[in-house]
């Protein structure tokens, strides 16, 4: 006779459970980590907004005793003054090269999970497999050839030549996340709008790509957060100043400036440039969590 399903009292007893020793270690591990992490943000956060001599009086001090706004305003006048570039451009330069890939690697992401759920062809699973594999590949094996494409196609110092690298890099995990997600959708609802004469874009647009908006949100969050940072592509393609990124302005004006700069301005720089990360994550946070675990249990 098979056994029934178990209850949550017999489920509770294959829990494993923690020892207060183990807790104790779980917990140091946890505050360590979430330190490593918090201190040099709170560090470099809290300098923005100190007076030049409360700076090197008290260095390790986070909380300023007089809190000042005027770090930021000398931020904007020296990264012009240093770069011959405005704040607004710069962040123009990230908005439009990160914005474009974004938009097409999720598109494309998105047409291919789609065909992957509801095609069925041959060599799907090992095209499923290419994808696992190029994500694996380092960003670095894709310089030069990036580079000889765009030189020939005359893409170098514009924004095309930071959108289809972005895009490159963000088709992958946006495909592993989609597919995942609509691997999730009851077949019933294909199969009814099958019967009702749907094709297969209309199935696609009314039905699997609205679902997706958890999932959609996660690709935009890991995506903006890492195109947003990129720095190694603007850096090699990317040589007229009017065109630099944030993150290549933020490393030209702490290593390679002609000019000293302060610690207060460079922290409200940095302040400056990651505000949109915040606003990004704030906005799509709410289908975050639930982006995340899509595909990852089942029944």
């Amino acid at each position: 006779m098979m056994p029934g399903p178990k209850g949550p009292r017999q489920r509770e007893e294959f829990m494993y459970k923690l020892t207060a020793g183990q807790k104790v270690v779980t917990r140091a591990v946890v505050v360590l980590a979430l330190a490593a992490i918090a201190v040099p943000l709170l560090w470099i956060f809290f300098l923005a907004f100190k007076r030049p001599e409360e700076i090197y009086d008290s260095i390790l001090f986070f909380f300023p005793k007089h809190f000042t706004l005027e770090n930021f305003p000398g931020a904007v006048a020296f990264v012009e003054k240093a770069l011959s570039v405005s704040y607004p451009r710069m962040y123009l330069n990230s908005a439009i090269a990160t914005s474009g890939g974004l938009i097409i690697a999720i598109m494309a992401a998105s047409f291919s999970a789609f065909s992957m759920v509801h095609f069925k062809f041959r060599g799907k699973e090992l095209y499923y497999t290419f994808i696992l594999l190029s994500y694996m590949i380092p960003v670095q094996v894709l310089l030069i050839p990036l580079y000889l494409i765009l030189l020939r196609l005359k893409m170098l110092n514009t924004y095309w030549a930071l959108v289809f690298p972005y895009a490159t890099i963000g088709i992958p995990i946006a495909t592993l996340i989609l597919r995942n997600f609509f691997s999730e959708i009851p077949v019933e609802m294909k199969e009814a709008a099958l019967m009702d004469g749907a094709s297969s874009f209309q199935i696609y647009r009314h039905i699997y790509f609205p679902l997706a908006r958890p999932a959609i949100a996660t690709c935009i969050i890991f995506l903006f957060l890492e195109l947003w940072n990129e720095f190694l592509f603007a850096f090699i393609f990317i040589r007229v100043d009017v065109l630099q990124t944030l993150p290549l302005a933020m490393s030209r004006i702490g290593i390679g400036s002609r000019f000293p700069i302060p610690w207060g301005i460079y922290s409200a720089s940095i302040v400056i440039a990651v505000m949109p990360l915040f606003a990004v994550f704030m906005i799509f946070q709410r289908w975050f969590v639930s982006g995340i675990l899509a595909g990852a249990i089942k029944g």
